[in-house]
């Protein structure tokens, strides 16, 4: 035991533990005028003014009950899965001018759903050896990039927004694997944080010549 801790601490790699890429693709969607059911926390709608749309992570669903891989060849599988892309609309309140972070529900057919996120089905082939398929050793893993394609507008009757929004999604196949590289030992410890100080004295700052030279006059005097 002894003899084998001694050769770990001497080698000139570390052995990790990564999540390796076996392939990758890429995938947009689009989503055109489409309406979300919005919850303010207190008063109307009309109560609040939109800021913008933000989005959570995308998340890998399962598609029902099929298979996540289901082998083609020897060497390559197709893997079906449901891309979730949280939705969040950001507002503030017109009087006391605070933001919020609120979760946007797709309405479907004057359905509204259960959660904030917007799902598409992936259906791609994609290269996984049968014989490490069979082990569970791939699983599914999608990024996702958004963007907004235009001003949402609240409806004050009904608690909804309409919003179009494009969707990049990167889709891979992955797999835990362990990997050497060359250790150049551990990071230092990083410098000390910038804080902003809460009590800056405005005139200490303004006569300090350094924090606040002198600025030039228009017209500029000719020496």
């Amino acid at each position: 035991m002894d003899e084998r801790a001694e050769i770990n601490r001497c080698r000139d790699y570390d052995r990790l533990i990564v999540r390796k890429v076996y392939d990758e693709c890429s995938k947009r969607e689009c989503l055109e005028r489409m309406l979300f059911c919005v919850d303010f926390p207190s008063g109307c709608p009309s109560d609040y003014t939109f800021i913008r749309v933000e989005y959570g992570a995308a998340e890998v669903e399962q598609w029902g009950k099929h298979p996540t891989f289901r082998e083609i060849n020897e060497n390559y599988a197709m893997m079906k899965f449901v891309a979730a892309v949280p939705i969040y609309v950001v507002v503030k309140h017109c009087r006391d001018k605070a933001e919020y972070r609120l979760p946007a529900r797709l309405v479907v057919d004057g359905v509204v759903q259960t959660d904030n996120k917007i799902r598409f089905p992936v259906e791609v082939a994609v290269y996984a050896p049968a014989e490490f398929v069979r082990q569970g050793r791939f699983y599914p893993f999608v990024e996702s990039y958004c963007e907004q394609g235009r001003c949402g507008t609240i409806n004050i009757t009904c608690n909804e927004i309409e919003l179009s929004i494009g969707i990049f999604m990167i889709i891979k196949a992955v797999s835990d694997v362990q990997m050497k590289v060359n250790t150049y030992g551990f990071c230092d410890i990083p410098p000390e944080c910038d804080e902003i100080p809460c009590d800056i004295n405005f005139c200490e700052l303004f006569l300090d010549s350094d924090a606040t030279p002198f600025p030039p006059f228009f017209p500029p005097e000719e020496r």
